[in-house]
């Protein structure tokens, strides 16, 4: 069996990790407390920005980022629908309203020309998603950003490391969020995230925001949340980082090769804008015989999943935000499939998943 993705770690790693919480067990320092703030320091470095905070998770790295920034109560904030769902639950949970705009056709990115249909007095934020760890078109949407004094929020969840002309994803707005989520290109052992920003009082704010709004021991000055990336975590993505960018050449290798050899196939690819480097969080597939093509995989031992087989503003809980058709999103939400993409997956076992999709094709 061909997993989708695998979470298993070289020993020499495992080992350094397990020392590493042992220390951290020892030290009786659990929040709030020297690892983390030494993995913050190191994660600032890699993407090249002056802050980085720790916080419970992705989800509360959005939120914390849009709260501090002001955006809350009635605001609209420009998105996509075609993103984890979480994107949206983000901006709901601060009383904001999202206002779901379609994607580039090749790039699966916000358009921005259906954003700029989009936008009124009310829209104080624009959040784009590097989806799959693909970044979107930074320079139109800061051009578009700067013409309406709308926030940019970078929704880097997915993209780790990603680059767009030579600039680290989550580098480039007024601040950017990511998530340690277990299965991310840089992945926690639970819940872990991160907001990255160039701006000091935004770091200032989401540090107390984080810690339940307080500005001294039991006294709370503002209404915060209860979200802090654990000692734990931190010593475990502080030595993991050490082997992101090492991981994440590997799978632009297995990308480069699925591309290369599937090209002649009627497939839909992921593409990137010039000038960006896409980490391949997920390699994703398209075509309308998704749902057979997954069955046939299945029974050659080979997993796939579909991400994202519903459109968000389609959903029930974010059906009253829906206006418009978003016809884009909605026909690559019944195509996409995700085949097998992890820094381990072996090139002989990406022969057999590249050999198994060719066989379905030409034999049908």
């Amino acid at each position: 069996m061909i997993p989708l993705l695998d979470l298993t770690l070289d020993k020499k790693l495992l080992d350094k990790i397990t020392k590493e919480i042992t220390r951290v067990v020892d030290s009786k320092s659990y929040i709030l407390g020297a690892k983390l703030e030494s993995f913050e320091k190191k994660f600032a470095k890699f993407i090249r920005v002056k802050y980085a905070i720790g916080v419970g998770n992705g989800t509360d790295a959005l939120r914390l980022a849009l709260r501090a920034l002001g955006i809350g109560q009635g605001d609209k904030v420009l998105t996509v629908s075609l993103t984890s769902p979480f994107t949206a639950i983000a901006i709901v949970e601060e009383g904001a309203i999202p206002v779901f705009c379609d994607v580039d056709e090749k790039t699966w990115t916000i358009d921005i020309a259906d954003a700029k249909k989009k936008i009124d007095k009310k829209t104080k934020a624009i959040i784009p998603v590097h989806l799959f760890g693909n970044p979107c078109d930074m320079d139109s949407i800061l051009k578009f950003a700067k013409e309406n004094n709308l926030k940019v929020i970078e929704d880097a969840c997915q993209a780790h490391g990603a680059k767009y002309k030579g600039k680290m994803i989550g580098s480039f707005g007024d601040a950017a969020a990511f998530s340690f989520y277990p299965t991310k290109n840089l992945g926690a052992f639970g819940d872990a995230g991160m907001v990255t920003t160039n701006n000091s009082k935004v770091t200032k704010m989401i540090k107390l925001l984080r810690h339940g709004g307080q500005t001294k021991r039991f006294w709370h000055q503002f209404k915060g949340i209860n979200s802090r990336l654990d000692e734990i975590q931190a010593a475990i993505l502080e030595l993991k980082l050490e082997e992101l960018e090492k991981n994440n050449k590997k799978r632009q290798l297995l990308a480069k090769k699925y591309q290369k050899e599937l090209q002649d196939l009627p497939l839909k690819f992921q593409q990137n804008f010039e000038g960006t480097n896409s980490i391949y969080h997920l390699f994703v597939i398209g075509t309308p015989r998704r749902n057979a093509l997954k069955k046939f995989l299945a029974a050659e031992g080979i997993v796939s999943d579909i991400y994202y087989p519903y459109p968000v503003h389609m959903q029930r809980a974010f059906k009253k935000y829906a206006k418009g058709d978003l016809r884009i999103t909605r026909r690559l939400t019944k195509e996409f499939l995700a085949i097998p993409m992890y820094p381990s997956l072996t090139f002989k076992n990406q022969k057999k998943v590249i050999r198994s999709i060719r066989k379905f094709f030409e034999n049908r």
